[in-house]
């Protein structure tokens, strides 16, 4: 299993690069990690909540006592519908809608 990265986090107050110190666990669904500002000019140290808070695709084994909401499907990226026949092509001999001088056969 690959290692997982804690969230990059920049400092509020200079923008650097922020390094996770410590965390706790605080509850099933939130955890406090301590930063620290990379910058040394700047040494700003603060305090990042992480927190569950929604489900997307509900777990095969709940475990009692989470209730977490179910995500509201319309929040995510946006898709154009694709219709089931999306076969619109037009004749390849076809160019167009003919005008009536095309059509005019007196001449």
């Amino acid at each position: 299993m690959k290692k997982q990265r804690p969230p990059l986090v920049p400092c509020p107050h200079c923008g650097t690069r922020a390094i996770i110190r410590s965390s706790e666990q605080i509850s099933p669904l939130v955890r406090e990690a301590d930063y620290r500002c990379d910058n040394i000019a700047c040494g700003h140290t603060f305090v990042v909540e992480l927190a569950i808070v929604r489900t997307i695709v509900p777990s095969a084994c709940p475990r009692a006592g989470i209730h977490l909401p179910r995500g509201n499907p319309n929040l995510g990226p946006r898709r154009a519908p694709v219709p089931a026949n999306d076969d619109t092509r037009s004749p390849a001999n076809d160019p167009g809608p003919l005008t009536p001088a095309a059509t005019d056969m007196s001449g």
